[in-house]
């Protein structure tokens, strides 16, 4: 069943007591990978007649995981944690209806939506578990020992809308951050096609310009860089400019790896334009353009 499908004939039908025992057995996955029945029972703080009841009827929703040796435990799954990231939205005031998928975003769910107040958003649903390993890894530098994909997706999110939020606040061409909730983040609505898929570019040379002017100023106004940039997180709208997208593995300019990952995006994005467009630019003038080392980047 699909994520639409869910909300509409699932989502709909769910009641506070649901939401309790969900949360409850969230609670337990800080420290199982399955949340011991009695756990369920402590942190719900509901009758056991009801809890049982609750947990017949997730089931039946198919938004658990379940075990029954060598203990009685419960776990959510991909569905269940979505739902209540899209239930504390909700109730915050921050979504009022989950649309179809927009089919931009790498490493996400990524779908439309609309605010209370009927403005159209981006709503991301970190998967961190599907990434491959290296990316996990990179991920797994901020969330400690918590390496489940529940905790792994979380810790995406809220680094995405640590990054959004200081990118905002310098103009940069990226979403503007609504809300968040667990792996789930609202952002201001975009459309566009990403870069690996535009057909043609009347200007290549310009664009390059641009985004490597906007890689600089984001690095001398915020002291951060993507670290995954690429032509799959570069979106060209439809008036041509372009959004810089998907930032939870932002790197900070005080941080060891930093240089290793600075070249590596620059290096990525050059590729990219040399190969597609034929335009060669060198390495080592856009890193001394972009860190402010040189004024004026001939291309």
């Amino acid at each position: 069943m699909s994520m639409e499908e869910m909300v509409l004939n699932v989502f709909r039908k769910m009641e506070p007591e649901d939401f309790r025992v969900l949360t409850a057995i969230e609670l337990g996955m800080v420290s199982h990978e399955y949340t011991p029945f009695e756990d369920v029972l402590r942190y719900s703080s509901l009758p056991e007649g009801e809890v049982r009841y609750r947990i017949s009827r997730l089931n039946g929703f198919k938004l658990l995981r379940t075990i029954s040796k060598p203990f009685e435990g419960y776990a959510l799954n991909y569905y269940s944690y979505d739902f209540l990231a899209l239930n504390a939205l909700v109730k915050a005031g921050k979504l009022e209806a989950l649309g179809k998928p927009v089919g931009i975003g790498k490493e996400a769910d990524v779908f439309d939506g609309l605010t209370p107040d009927g403005k159209r958003v981006i709503v991301k649903f970190h998967r961190v578990g599907r990434i491959s390993f290296r990316q996990t890894r990179r991920i797994r530098r901020y969330v400690a020992r918590h390496i489940s994909w529940l905790y792994q997706s979380r810790i995406a999110a809220e680094r995405e809308y640590e990054a959004l939020k200081t990118l905002v606040k310098v103009s940069a061409k990226t979403p503007r951050p609504i809300a968040q909730n667990r792996h789930v983040i609202v952002m201001s609505y975009f459309s566009g096609v990403e870069l690996i898929d535009v057909a043609y570019i009347d200007e290549p040379t310009l664009l390059l310009k641009d985004i490597v002017n906007e890689v600089r100023k984001i690095y001398l106004e915020t002291g951060l860089i993507h670290g995954d940039l690429s032509e799959y997180n570069i979106v060209v709208k439809e008036d041509g400019d372009f959004l810089i997208i998907d930032w939870p593995q932002f790197v900070r300019r005080s941080e060891p790896e930093f240089e290793f990952y600075l070249r590596r995006d620059l290096r990525n994005l050059l590729n990219f334009f040399r190969k597609k467009f034929g335009l060669k630019i060198s390495l080592s003038d856009v890193i001394n353009y972009v860190t402010g080392a040189s004024e004026r980047l001939d291309v």
